[in-house]
């Protein structure tokens, strides 16, 4: 009882020294910065709205279903019909009359109140995001990961700026098949450390140099067995505009960087210069991150090495650390 006792707290104490060892990258900020996603304009706010439309396939209508039941299952709250209503006006001479086989539209409209902006954000000439104030930018290592442009403040967001590859929009274009292979990838090289994904996909449309498309994906990623409590979320975001592709992979620990990533992405504008289209690129922006691993979805980001290498390293360090505290000792 005594050893099972000790062994509890010696895992304690690593897992405290592996926090702290991870606390260089993640400043702690008293008041965190959160973009929550509403279906709905809030008519007090003073600020500028960023508009996304879901890329949601249309649901056909089976035996028995309602407007209440159908939403329930869509969004998991039955009150949300009226979402359905609203996009399927041209539709219904009577909403209650719903019938098997009919096609309703799901995509709803979201909305992110862009409080940053008036921050100025990241401005690089031919493309601009905005950044959490706070936020500081930097450079971030652990062993072969690296990445050379990083935001830092209640979390890590690495960024990859590069000029759109062709295969891309061809890869995400099919979107549902796109999260299976992903999770397919996952399970299969990284099954005891990934769990609880979660998968969007918007576009924004005349909007400006705002427009684009957005995927999205977070999953949780367990650091060790070792350390069944420290645990992260970790956010992907990419968008695709005329001629770049942006991505974003981000971690915290507790805070929202799901929502943190969705808002830079959403941020994310390309600025073309049609004076100088021949010459036009990003690609001298020189944004790395790495390990670059190709996978199957090809042009995108492999995020999972990265992940995987940073937090072994940090790990690493932390057991030398132990091992080098328990030779004084001796």
């Amino acid at each position: 009882m005594e050893f099972r006792i000790l062994k509890k707290i010696l895992i304690c104490l690593c897992g405290m020294a592996l926090f702290s060892v991870l606390l260089p990258e993640i400043a702690v900020w008293a008041n965190e910065r959160e973009y929550p996603v509403s279906y709905k304009k809030n008519p007090d706010s003073e600020e500028s709205y960023m508009v996304l439309e879901e890329a949601a396939e249309d649901y056909t209508v089976l035996p028995g279903d309602s407007l209440w039941k159908i939403s329930r299952s869509l969004w998991g709250e039955g009150r949300l019909y009226r979402k359905l209503v609203d996009a399927n006006r041209e539709l219904f001479i009577n909403p209650s009359l719903i019938y098997p086989g009919m096609k309703l539209k799901t995509a709803r409209t979201c909305y992110i109140e862009r409080t940053e902006a008036k921050y100025g954000g990241v401005q690089m000439g031919e493309f601009s995001m905005d950044m959490p104030y706070g936020w500081t930018v930097g450079y971030m290592d652990a062993g072969k990961a690296w990445a050379n442009f990083v935001m830092r403040g209640d979390g890590v967001v690495a960024c990859l700026i590069r000029d759109k590859e062709k295969n891309t929009s061809k890869t995400v274009n099919g979107w549902e098949k796109c999260i299976q292979k992903i999770t397919n990838y996952a399970d299969k090289n990284y099954g005891a450390q990934v769990s609880d994904f979660c998968f969007e996909h918007y576009k924004m449309r005349n909007q400006g140099d705002g427009t684009g498309e957005i995927c999205l994906y977070s999953f949780l990623w367990h650091i060790s067995p070792d350390y069944p409590s420290l645990v992260c979320r970790v956010c992907v975001g990419m968008k695709l505009t005329d001629h770049i592709q942006a991505e974003f992979v981000g971690f915290a620990f507790d805070y929202d960087i799901q929502g943190c990533v969705r808002y830079i992405t959403s941020s994310f504008e390309e600025h073309f210069d049609t004076g100088n289209f021949e010459h036009f690129t990003v690609n001298d922006s020189n944004m790395s991150i790495s390990p670059m691993e190709k996978w199957e979805m090809t042009g995108m980001f492999n995020p999972f090495p990265f992940i995987d290498e940073y937090f072994n390293s940090k790990l690493e360090k932390v057991s030398d650390m132990d091992e080098n505290e328990g030779n004084k000792g001796k």
